[in-house]
């Protein structure tokens, strides 16, 4: 897979994000309008049929389709601290975030939406996909 192949919003990643302090502990945000929109967002993207999500299912011997159940919001702060250094970008100190546990994944979603969507890891916390802004491909610029 090549960076010429990616999708609107999706965009997968074969290494972690630049390494940043491990002792940064980011809050879980527990607002459960934002967990719920978060919610529908990851839903969405895991049910959306394309070839990056196939492929992570397959990959994480998940169904082929349908929901990934269950979901749940996390609270762990140390969960949402190691999250919150797989960004691209720094969170800052007292900056919280909703973290969902859908099935054997993690969803973080961003804290500044100007910068993406969010991030899909597994349980060892290597991003398997960064959601977020299209990225403009070299025609158009």
């Amino acid at each position: 897979m090549n960076s010429h192949r990616l999708l609107a919003v999706l965009a997968l990643t074969a290494s972690a994000a630049s390494a940043q302090s491990a002792g940064v502990q980011a809050p879980c945000s527990i607002t459960a309008a934002i967990a719920d929109s978060a919610r529908d967002e990851v839903s969405g993207v895991l049910q959306s049929g394309s070839q990056l999500v196939k492929e992570l299912r397959q990959e994480q011997k998940l169904p082929p389709t349908g929901p990934i159940t269950p979901v749940s919001v996390v609270r762990d702060r140390f969960v949402c601290g190691r999250l919150a250094t797989l960004f691209d970008h720094e969170v800052a100190p007292g900056v919280s975030f909703v973290v969902l546990r859908v099935g054997p994944l993690y969803y973080a979603r961003e804290p500044d939406q100007r910068k993406g969507t969010g991030i899909i890891a597994d349980s060892t916390f290597h991003v398997l996909l960064r959601l977020g802004v299209p990225v403009p491909s070299p025609e158009s610029r």
